[in-house]
């Protein structure tokens, strides 16, 4: 069960620990749906904090401690990982509740960044071209189709979002104009139109769970025809 405001709440906290930490608020980048709920007004609720290494920081370099200790302060860890690309802690504030994943991906791209201010802080977030970016690149990479991707990307592409042609060759190998071809017809082959909701029923209000049940396919499928038209030119 999602309780929005505790869940939030924690949120806030572990990421103004980090960027309150002398080494880690230079060393990591906020990136993900919570960075654009928070600070570029994505109409939906996530629950995760995610981040990556700023180009300038090495991996040893990074005080992987530091971070489970904050994460550990505010959460009962259940899981803490090391993988190949991605640091992983998944914890919970309350038992039953909705759990909290901080993720940091160790992976290094042509990423743009920006400064936010968040409680008197600094916070460096990737920039929207970015975060767009990855997230297109996201639709095709992921073992299992996620639909919060979906909703993301009808978003960013309804902000006429720029889209970073070096991040999508870098992780795709193809254009601009090839991989939005690519995802789209993936897109039609791959989503079920009667489990679009799966994953964004708690995030979303109920108006806005009725138009992604009517509408989001039609009208995501209908943008990316349009991008594509565009980039094409």
């Amino acid at each position: 069960m999602l309780d929005v405001k505790n869940h939030e709440l924690l949120m806030k906290r572990i990421l103004l620990d980090i960027y309150k930490h002398p080494q880690l608020q230079s060393q990591l980048v906020f990136k993900g749906g919570t960075c654009l709920y928070y600070f570029y007004n994505l109409p939906r609720f996530s629950t995760d904090l995610d981040f990556s290494f700023h180009q300038e920081a090495e991996q040893e370099n990074v005080d992987r401690e530091a971070i489970a200790k904050i994460v550990a302060d505010h959460l009962a860890i259940k899981s803490d990982e090391d993988k190949r690309f991605t640091w992983l802690w998944i914890g919970s504030y309350q038992e039953g509740k909705q759990k909290v994943k901080v993720e940091v991906n160790k992976r290094k791209f042509s990423d743009s960044y920006v400064e936010q201010e968040l409680y008197g802080l600094t916070v460096r977030t990737l920039d929207l071209a970015s975060m767009f970016s990855h997230k297109l690149c996201a639709i095709t990479n992921r073992r299992m189709m996620v639909n919060r991707d979906l909703y993301d990307t009808w978003w960013f592409l309804r902000q006429a979002t720029p889209i970073k042609s070096e991040i999508i060759q870098e992780r795709t190998n193809l254009s601009i104009e090839e991989y939005l071809a690519k995802a789209k017809t993936y897109i039609e082959e791959n989503v079920d139109q009667n489990n679009i909701l799966q994953g964004l029923g708690e995030v979303l209000s109920q108006p806005q769970k009725d138009w992604v049940r009517d509408h989001l396919l039609d009208e995501l499928l209908r943008e990316l025809e349009l991008r594509v038209e565009l980039e094409a030119k």
